[in-house]
């Protein structure tokens, strides 16, 4: 008998040590280990789902929520594990400012009258290298001089407000407004963050739980993450941004359906009805605006990739769930309408069976990749040359 307790203490010490080696050597290996993995090992570790060392290029704006940090070089930015981008920013002209102070883009400085502006958020943006923005690949294939103002995490309100004082001292012929479909939250959100409104209803919580094993050693949080394909540790704010869903698509395994844009894109909600309105001050206010100095303001329309891979993402997900992610792009159809603006969907360029059969946007996260920029860029030509804003 005692030999046997002594034999399986030291088979319980032996594995005591090897899984403490192994812990040990995944918290160093966590600033390089890959995809996924990678991510829950370093929030074990760090509390931040990515390594690098980079100075966060967004910072609070009052006026934007968020707006871009000028003077930024090359540096690595993240949209999912598998998506990195490198980002350099510029400001506009001398605007008097330190340096690191004022708005920073992704266009170079401007000391050229520009044919168009673009104003809108990451879809304008691109989380993409700039060669490869869809911005960038029109002004190529059109010879325009484009001034990019798009900015992530902004809504209406925002780029109304980019219009005011960045397009206007240029009065560029056109004014290119994109549009996705969370615009109309993003700016309840603006307004309810500077507490010119109250909170509404917030967006659904998840309940983490977890055990202490799960939530604080990397071998338990990556057992969890291969058993379940989820951790359970992720910080409930960040939940809201994992895909539900997944199903293959020309680009792979496409993850998708986050509570997130279920919740930002909702119409039956009160915050996008807020923001409904406040999109339709800011498109009429710009619309005027632009017009004062001759110009002509037009709408460019990106569906999400539920969308547009309707015939894979809705039988997993459901009719009921995919109308609410297209609830808002149909609000924004009834606007341009209203307001008579030009209105370029991109659904209809994106739905062709030449384009559908590709991987237009990411796998694991919501934006086009290069290939769909390329393709809304190819689509937008056309449409931008009748509104007389592209070179023949």
């Amino acid at each position: 008998m005692r030999r046997i307790i002594s034999v399986t203490l030291q088979i319980l010490i032996i594995i005591a040590i090897s899984v403490g080696l192994l812990e040990l050597v995944l918290r160093v290996a966590a600033p390089r280990l890959p995809g996924q993995i990678g991510v829950v090992a370093r929030y074990v570790t760090t509390g931040q789902p990515f390594s690098e060392a980079w100075t966060p290029a967004w910072r609070e704006n009052r006026d934007h929520f968020y707006a871009l940090r000028p003077g930024i070089e090359n540096a690595l930015q993240y949209g999912s594990p598998s998506v990195s981008f490198r980002l350099t920013t510029h400001k506009l002209w001398d605007d008097g400012l330190p340096p690191d102070e004022g708005i920073g883009f992704r266009t170079a400085p401007v000391d050229f009258a520009p044919d168009v502006v673009v104003v809108g958020d990451s879809f304008g943006f691109c989380f993409t290298e700039q060669a490869d923005c869809w911005v960038d690949q029109l002004a190529a294939m059109t010879g325009d001089h484009i001034v990019n103002l798009s900015t992530p995490v902004t809504g209406s309100l925002s780029h109304a407000r980019m219009i005011e004082d960045f397009a206007a001292p240029l009065e560029p012929p056109i004014v290119l407004w994109q549009f996705f479909g969370n615009d109309f939250y993003d700016d309840y959100v603006l307004h309810a963050w500077r507490g010119d409104i109250d909170p509404m209803r917030t967006g659904e919580t998840v309940d983490t739980g977890g055990s202490w094993i799960t939530r604080n050693t990397v071998i338990g949080a990556l057992l969890e993450l291969v058993a379940t394909g989820t951790w359970s540790g992720l910080p409930a704010g960040d939940r809201a941004y994992e895909p539900r869903y997944s199903a293959p698509y020309p680009g792979g395994l496409l993850k998708f359906g986050k509570q997130y844009e279920l919740t930002a894109l909702d119409m039956s909600r009160a915050e996008t009805q807020y923001g409904l309105e406040q999109t339709r001050a800011a498109l009429r206010d710009a619309k005027a605006r632009v017009e004062a100095w001759g110009g002509a303001l037009a709408v460019v329309i990106i569906p999400t990739r539920e969308e547009v891979y309707s015939a894979i993402t809705g039988p997993v997900m459901g009719a009921d769930q995919l109308a609410i992610l297209s609830g808002a792009r149909e609000a924004m159809h009834t606007l341009c309408a209203e307001i008579e603006l030009p209105c370029f969907d991109a659904m209809d360029a994106f739905s062709t069976p030449e384009a559908v059969t590709t991987a237009l946007y990411y796998a694991d996260d919501m934006h086009l990749n290069p290939n769909g920029n390329r393709v809304l860029a190819e689509a937008v030509m056309p449409w931008l040359a009748d509104l007389g804003g592209a070179n023949d």
